[in-house]
This record gives C-alpha cells, structure tokens and sequence, in this order.
C-alpha cells in the first residue's frame, strides 16, 4: 500500500511537469506569432528607409547655388555594389546618377584628334605666305610707291574762269565780259623725271616685298625645326624618366638585398625627381615653340600638332667663299640700296632741271559792249629764277646720292661680319654633328649593347647597364641641339641673313611714301 501510494505521488509530479512544459510551449509560440515578426519587420523596414535616405541624397557641391540645384534622376531597377572583399551586397535603393561632366561632343575637333594630324613644312609655307601680315605691308608700300610714281607723271590741270573788264564805261555791261583759259606748260621733262624716280621708290618697294618673303619663310623654317627639336627633346626625356624610374627601383631593390645604402637609394629618388622636372620644362619649350611657330604661320589659334620632316642635313656643307658670294650677288638688301642709288642720281637730275622755268599761258575771249565786238587777249609768261635757283635742293639731292652711295660699301661691310658671326656657328654645328654621328653615337650605343650582353651573361652589374643607356641618350639630346644649330645657320646663310617675319618691312625711301608738297617730284 506504501509502494502504491508512492508510484502515484511520482506519476502526479510527472504529470505536473508536462503540463507545465505544454503551458511554456504554448506560451513561446504566442510570442513569436504574427504581431512579433511584423514588429521585427517594421524595425528593419526602418533601418532600410534610414539607409536610403543616407543613399539616395545627391552629391552636392559646396559652390552649386540653391536655385540652379536639381537632384539627379533615379534609375528604375537596383544595382549591385561591390565592397573591398568583393562581396555583393544587393541594394533595394535608387542610385543617383554621376555628377561627371557630359562628353564633348564627337563632332567637334578635340585637343587629342589634333595631336593626331601630321603638317610638313610645305604646308606652314603656304599658311604663312597667306597669313603674315608683314606682307600685306610690304604690298601696301609697293601699292603707295606706284601710285606717287603715277601721280608725279599727271600733267597740270587747266584753270578756266570768269573774266570781265571796265564794268559800267559808259553806261554799258564793260569793255569786256567772257572767260578765262590759264595753263601751265611743264619744260625740260619734269614730269618724265619725276614718275621715273617715282618708279624708281616703287622698285625698291617690290625688292623690300621680295625680301620680306624671305624673311617670312626664313622664320617659318627656323620656328619649324626649332618645334621638331622640341617634340625630340620630349621623347628622348620621356626615355631618361624611365632609364630613371628602372635606376630607382634598381637602389631599392638593392637596398633590400643589403647591398647598397639608404643614401644610394634617396639619390635615385632625387634623380628621378629631376628628370621628371626635366621632362616637364621640355613640354613646355614644346609648347613655346609652337605657338611661336603659329605666331609666325599668322595662325595663333590653331591647336598643337606632330610635324613631319627631319634634322639631319640634306645639303652638301657650304663654304665660305661660295656663301659669301653667294650673299653680295643676291642679298635683296643690296640690290635695294643700288636701287636706292638709281633713285637718287634721278632725283639730283630732276633738281637741276627744276629752275628752268615753265611756260604760264592766258586766254581770255568775250563781247566788248562799248565797240560791240568779240575780243579775245592771250599772255604769257616765265618765272624767272633770279633768286632761287633750286642751288640748296641741288646740294641735298647731291648729298644724298653720296650718302647712298657709302651706304652701299657699309651694308657690304656689315653683312660680311654677320656673314662670318653665322659661319663660324654653322662650320661648329657641323664638326659637332660629324662627330657624334661618326664617333661618339655609334661608340656609346656599343658600349650599351655590350654592357646589356654582360649583364646576361653576369660580368657587369645592371647599374652599369643602365648608366651607359643614360650616357647614350644624353648624346642624343646634344646630338639634337647640334642639328638645330646647324639648320638655324643654314637657313640663315642660304637665305642671305634675313630674319624678321613679324618685323614691320623698312620703308623704300627713309622719308616715307608721302612728299611735303600734294604733287610728288
């Protein structure tokens, strides 16, 4: 009975305990119910919309007015972000769009497209011959010239008037009522002189516009190959930044291995810098040299291309006597001072003649009314040069010719001492463009190429490799400065020293195109 009453007691408890359980079960399931799982939707519903108002705000410049800003608009489908570890986390929020600048319109001509265009010095030739203003100039005083040289050969013009006499004798209209014919008659061929000498400041002017094409296409060619130089300089710089950059990261490598130290290594560094100052001020000389170029074309807006053509010399090597002369036969320069003597041999001839006195002759005709007949008087007369001579004109004219005439021996002179300043700068550029080709060049770009078999073949350091690389590449760049030098001479010598593209051209005559008086003679 004990047994008994015990088993139920623990049957009871059991009982107890599972009820227990069921309620606790009963009640977990009540609190993960429906309101539960929207309550935790709701918070992360939350959390999303926080995000994407972080997300979905613009970038905004500091700058961007308040009235001029809009917000980008918003694309319809989610995308996808990468993150760092390349983990893709989906976005149920609208990306703003980018705030770049709109492409450039392909239709339009783009820095970079130019670059692309090749130009030869032929086509800067024909560019310049039609933009240079200098030449319109030169053209306008051939245009001056002429037109004095046609106004000095008109003959006078007539003068007619009215003329009337003793108005009123006798009650009557006057002795003589009618007109007037007056001409001047020009003697001793004025006129033919004066259009000669005339023609004569035109001819110089055409010389001086010769001359002035000269110097046009002398500069362009100078410019032209002053820019090529430029554009060899930037790529022989951009070959030294990498010999650089290789001899850097050579120390460095080095530095770890042990076998060299940290001051090794800044130097390096240091010399990298440097080239990299280096290349920079050679893409600015490019630039100078370009626009300097465009300046002399007349074309100063036009965007910077490559050129086509080369330094090397294509001519045989002048020598003194051959460009010297070479120069006293065919310098525009001297052939207008000659012209300038003829101009001044005239006018002395015009001068004497001008005291001769030319002949003033008056015809008058009319009605007399106190005989009522028709009458006509003619008079004539001289001025007669007793006391101006023209003798103080005479001795100008006469100076002046003496004048042109020294002038002629001074400028032969002075081109001969120009003449020698650019051979000698010419005779050096082709000694020093020889040697490098034959010598130096060829030697330094060996001992590259055997240093570069060595280092292979572990008999020379890398170092080594690379200095003699650095050494070649400087040749090169003195190589370049040589054949410019060698061109600009060359150029200078074969087009009789005239330079000056943009320089105003010299008038023909030193007192201009316009005389004191309003008939030229």
């Amino acid at each position: 009975m004990r047994t008994c009453k015990a088993d139920r007691e623990v049957a009871v408890k059991r009982e107890i305990s599972i009820a227990v359980s069921a309620v606790m079960v009963i009640a977990s399931g009540c609190a993960t119910g429906p309101e539960h799982h929207a309550s935790k939707s709701q918070d992360l519903k939350q959390s999303v919309d926080r995000v994407s108002a972080i997300e979905e705000k613009p970038y905004r410049l500091a700058l961007e007015d308040d009235d001029d800003f809009t917000a980008p608009k918003q694309r319809s489908e989610s995308t996808t972000r990468q993150v760092d570890h390349e983990e893709e986390i989906a976005l149920p929020l609208t990306q703003p769009e980018s705030i770049l600048l709109p492409a450039p319109d392909e239709s339009l001509p783009t820095p970079s497209s130019e670059h692309d265009v090749v130009m030869s010095l032929e086509t800067l030739e024909q560019m310049a011959l039609s933009n240079n203003p200098t030449l319109i100039q030169a053209m306008a005083q051939v245009d001056a010239a002429s037109g004095a040289a046609y106004q000095a050969g008109l003959y006078p013009n007539p003068v007619v008037g009215y003329a009337s006499d003793q108005i009123g004798i006798e009650g009557t209209a006057g002795e003589l009522q009618g007109a007037y014919v007056s001409q001047e008659f020009v003697t001793a061929g004025k006129l033919q002189l004066s259009r000669a000498k005339w023609s004569q400041a035109a001819c110089i002017a055409e010389t001086n516009l010769s001359a002035q094409y000269d110097r046009v296409l002398n500069d362009v060619r100078i410019h032209f190959y002053k820019t090529l130089a430029a554009q060899q300089h930037v790529e022989l710089q951009k070959q030294l930044l990498a010999n650089a950059k290789d001899n850097m990261q050579t120390h460095k490598e080095m530095l770890n291995l042990g076998q060299t130290n940290m001051a090794g290594f800044l130097q390096s560094e240091v010399d990298l810098s440097q080239n990299q100052l280096n290349l920079q001020k050679a893409e600015n000389n490019l630039e100078r040299a370009w626009r300097n170029l465009m300046a002399m074309v007349g074309t100063p807006d036009l965007l910077r291309s490559t050129l086509s053509g080369s330094l090397e010399p294509t001519e045989e090597k002048l020598d003194w006597d051959s460009a010297f002369h070479h120069l006293l036969q065919n310098s525009p320069e001297l052939i207008a001072a000659g012209e300038k003597i003829h101009h001044d041999e005239i006018t002395v001839e015009r001068e004497r003649v001008q005291s001769i006195p030319n002949i003033l002759v008056d015809v008058d005709f009319g009605h007399n009314f106190e005989t009522d007949n028709s009458v006509a008087g003619v008079t004539a007369g001289i001025a007669l040069p007793i006391f101006d001579n023209n003798s103080g004109t005479i001795d100008q004219a006469q100076a002046d010719l003496n004048r042109s005439r020294a002038d002629v021996k001074r400028l032969e002179l002075t081109l001969s001492m120009k003449l020698a300043e650019k051979y000698r700068d010419y005779q050096t550029a082709w000694q020093h463009i020889q040697a490098y080709q034959n010598e130096m060049l060829p030697k330094a770009r060996r001992a590259h190429e055997l240093l570069y078999e060595s280092y292979f073949k572990r008999r020379a350091a890398w170092l080594d490799v690379l200095l003699a690389q650095r050494r070649s590449l400087e040749l090169q760049q003195q190589y370049v400065d040589a054949l410019l030098a060698y061109r600009e001479t060359d150029i200078v010598i074969r087009g009789m020293l005239l330079t000056g593209g943009l320089t105003q051209p010299p008038a023909p005559l030193s007192g201009g195109h316009i005389d004191a008086v309003p008939k030229p003679r």
